[in-house]
């Protein structure tokens, strides 16, 4: 399942907007909770660890 475009537009949009209204030493944790609650509906470990690396490493 993919999202389309101006649905991860919105995506990106609201979590630019979030991150912004966050102190800076809350964003890491903000992020970390974010990324867990979203692989608990993901379920499944190797795309989750995958996806983690691809953020990580993408320039």
């Amino acid at each position: 399942m993919s999202i389309q475009t101006p649905a991860l537009e919105q995506v990106y949009d609201h979590l630019a907007e979030t991150l912004d209204s966050i102190p800076e030493s809350g964003r890491t944790p903000m992020l970390t909770r974010l990324a867990l609650l979203m692989s608990e509906q993901i379920g499944q470990q190797d795309l989750i660890c995958r996806l983690i690396d691809e953020a990580a490493f993408t320039d």
